[in-house]
């Protein structure tokens, strides 16, 4: 027990000490930049409370502790109208409204014909498909293009699927039960070994643990690019990786399909394949194929913690800016939806009109980017 906690204070005193070097580095401007990147936007999750109360009796484990089983679902009609009108509420200096970066899943299971193939293969359907079956979601995908057209949505790729496939598929075929009690209720969510390890979990699309895994991996991203472009009629010029866990073949792979800027945290994890467990990034930095590291440093995040609400997020703006670095604020979906709980995305949005409106007053010469946008505008007033 001694040497387990001491490993992690030492991993953790080692994490702060990389984090502080690397942020020395980060790329600078006199310019109030503002960019809110969200994940997990066409992502199915969790159907209803109801489902996730059901699977927990039956001894299911699930990520409540930080929201996203409890709070994350499809976007209804009714969070994306609340959504765009809280965004058209200010505009920047430049006479924008403020944009969320929608970091897009371009596809969830397709849980009836993986059931009729017995298992044996993994098929898919595109998100605006599992949008269309929803009656709370029907038109949904327009207002999606409507927020487009108004400049406060701007879409870029998340992953195929926000899903480690291959692992999933192995656990459904070895009828591991927790996983089969989940797919019969239309759910890939569920926790492994109660392990909360981002690094570890069946939502860690690029996590590979073997060799013979990489093409299938090759396959999704490229698939899910193309996917991308066609639903959207442009190239996603960013992406993250689900979980926050990647190696250097997704960067590869989504660079021969057009991705330049790579979107994260201070901390790369890696696959187990990898044998490595992380990698540390600075904000401007670019890898050996021009690629340019994004890197979040402000959370906006109350549905997984009441502490990250509008003052941290206003206090990290602030040090943000002290230190001439753009503000990249973390504020992923599930802070928006209300159809699991309608309190949540009420009292979120409240907390984000007043953040925005704090930001522009404080800030009027403040401008609301895209992650791509902020992507070209480093890559133009960066000296090589």
């Amino acid at each position: 027990m001694f040497h387990y906690s001491f490993n992690r204070l030492r991993s953790s005193v080692e994490h702060r000490v990389w984090s502080s070097l690397y942020s020395r580095r980060d790329f600078r401007t006199p310019c109030h930049i503002v960019v809110f990147e969200s994940d997990d936007w066409g992502s199915i999750r969790m159907p209803s409370i109801q489902v996730l109360n059901e699977l927990k009796e039956k001894g299911c484990s699930f990520s409540e502790e930080i929201g996203y089983d409890k709070f994350d679902t499809l976007a209804t009609e009714e969070d994306l109208k609340k959504l765009i009108d809280a965004l058209c509420l200010v505009k920047d200096n430049n006479g924008n409204y403020a944009k969320i970066t929608l970091n897009c899943v371009m596809s969830n299971p397709d849980f009836t014909k993986i059931k009729a193939d017995n298992f044996q293969n993994y098929h898919y359907e595109l998100f605006t498909d599992t949008l269309a079956k929803q009656p709370k979601c029907k038109n949904s995908f327009n207002l999606w293009l409507e927020g487009i057209k108004l400049g406060v949505f701007v879409p870029q790729f998340h992953g195929r699927e926000h899903l480690n496939v291959q692992l999933w598929m192995r656990l459904l075929q070895d009828f591991d039960e927790n996983t089969r009690k989940a797919f019969d209720k239309g759910v890939f969510s569920m926790l492994l070994n109660n392990n909360l390890s981002i690094q570890k979990h069946v939502l860690s699309a690029y996590n590979i643990s073997q060799e013979n895994e990489k093409q299938f991996l090759v396959d999704s991203i490229q698939d899910g690019l193309n996917i991308f472009e066609k639903i959207f009629g442009f190239k996603s010029k960013s992406m993250i990786a689900p979980c926050y866990t990647w190696d250097f073949d997704v960067e590869r792979i989504s660079n021969q399909s057009g991705v330049l800027f790579i979107q994260g945290t201070r901390v790369q994890n890696h696959s187990v394949l990898c044998h490595s467990n992380s990698s540390f990034h600075y904000l401007g930095e670019r890898n050996c194929l021009g690629q340019t590291y994004l890197i979040r440093n402000c959370v906006f995040e109350p549905s997984s913690t009441k502490k990250s609400n509008m003052y941290s997020c206003l206090s990290q703006i602030e040090n943000a800016f002290n230190h001439q670095n753009p503000a990249i604020v973390s504020v992923h979906r599930q802070n928006f939806i209300g159809s699991l709980n309608e309190q949540n995305r009420e009292n979120n949005l409240i907390q984000f009109q007043n953040l925005l409106k704090n930001i522009v007053n404080k800030y009027p010469d403040v401008i609301f980017m895209s992650s791509d946008e902020l992507g070209e505008f480093i890559s133009n007033n960066t000296i090589s």
